[in-house]
């Protein structure tokens, strides 16, 4: 795979590649021409593409000729990066998303696709296949129902055990990522926390990069301590910055206890905990809709481009949690308008289900919205009021 955030790849990237003979490896392969329409040509493509998805992840180049031995056989070691002759780039890109869509299943989340310019027959067109979360993926075309993944020699069909090895790895990483969070949110009610927390209810917004629980890696620290803008607590009115045993925190404080932090952790997740918003006012329990959706898209939008930074690539799962928020109600607008509630929260806990980012160009109010309509339906509404008819978050300020 080259080491390189997708969208900023290049044809300069791509050409030193080639300079520097870098031979096909488990997350890398060349290919000359595109897959052609016929039944093999696809099932060999979509092969290709699951195996990727089943393994490691990895880019696919299209347009590279490579190095042949005395055989004729091609090497995997590119010889010349010449482009894809006569090829409308959109349209095939198009006809390559609708085979993988049509043929894999399940889906692949975060599949990315582009031409890149500047080669003397045409473009190149390269593919990234994510590591997946949601693996083992089956080539299901024409009803072919085989499972592939990779090893440094390319692309092998999986026997029965791999296979069953590989669902079962599939459910272990889904529960990991779920009794991490339940172990965090456990932790906050028992008050251990990176810093000491105000008594009040919480708001808690974990964003959970799959990488961060598959690639066993650790990320930069001083990435993050030098993007603090991106790790503002929520609701932040001033923060602070420290080192801790889990990564690198961020908090608002008011001595001696805190309102607000943000912990990045070393794997990249990072978990947000606010205790400041939700508060009783005048006797009212009451959440101020408006603003503590408005404070939720800000710090979300900025978590994501610090791990977009980070090159964690999707899919990342977003799990919002409220903490004592029983016999809370729904204020509607700027100010505390308790007369145009229906019923208060049922119970002291929220756990609100977790959604899905596939790419880190979805806005955060987009992200947010299911998670929104979940608080309003636990208040008695049938769905959050502050975005308008075309789903754009635009605040009630009635």
């Amino acid at each position: 795979m080259i080491n390189k955030q997708f969208d900023l790849i290049k044809t300069s990237d791509i050409d030193l590649l080639i300079y520097d003979g870098a031979a096909e490896t488990r997350t890398l392969e060349y290919k000359e021409k595109l897959p052609g329409n016929s039944d093999d040509d696809k099932k060999e493509f979509l092969a290709d593409i699951s195996s990727f998805a089943n393994a490691s992840g990895g880019d696919i180049i299209y347009g590279i000729e490579e190095q042949r031995d005395s055989n004729g056989k091609t090497t995997g070691i590119p010889e010349a990066g010449k482009g894809l002759s006569s090829i409308n780039s959109d349209t095939e890109i198009r006809r390559l998303e609708n085979i993988i869509r049509d043929g894999i299943a399940p889906r692949i989340i975060s599949l990315q696709t582009k031409a890149i310019d500047g080669f003397p027959n045409g473009p190149a067109i390269i593919i990234r296949v994510p590591k997946s979360w949601n693996s083992p993926h089956m080539v299901t075309f024409k009803n072919q129902s085989r499972f592939y993944s990779r090893n440094s020699a390319g692309k092998y069909p999986l026997d029965v055990t791999e296979i069953r090895s590989a669902f079962i790895a599939s459910e272990s990483l889904a529960e990991r990522i779920r009794q991490f969070r339940t172990e965090r949110i456990a932790k906050i009610i028992a008050d251990e926390t990176p810093v000491p927390l105000e008594p009040n209810p919480k708001i808690v917004l974990h964003i959970l990069p799959i990488a961060s629980f598959t690639s066993g890696e650790n990320i930069d620290l001083n990435a993050i301590k030098n993007n603090q803008l991106r790790l503002e607590p929520i609701n932040s009115q001033g923060w602070r910055t420290r080192y801790n045993f889990d990564g690198i925190v961020t908090y608002c404080s008011i001595e001696p206890l805190s309102y607000s932090y943000t912990q990045a952790f070393r794997n990249g997740a990072i978990e947000a905990v606010d205790a400041s918003i939700l508060q009783t006012y005048q006797g009212l329990k009451a959440i101020p809709t408006v603003y503590y959706e408005e404070e939720l898209i800000k710090s979300l939008q900025q978590y994501l481009q610090l791990q977009q930074q980070l090159e964690l690539n999707p899919p990342v799962l977003i799990m919002l949690s409220l903490l004592g928020v029983r016999d809370y109600i729904m204020s509607i607008g700027d100010g505390w308008d308790h007369t145009r509630h229906t019923y208060p929260i049922d119970r002291d806990i929220l756990i609100i289900p977790e959604m899905v980012v596939e790419d880190y160009a979805i806005k955060a109010s987009d992200i947010l919205r299911p998670a929104f309509d979940v608080i309003w339906q636990a208040c008695g509404w049938d769905c959050c009021k502050n975005y308008d008819e075309n789903g754009n978050w635009i605040g009630n300020r009635r």
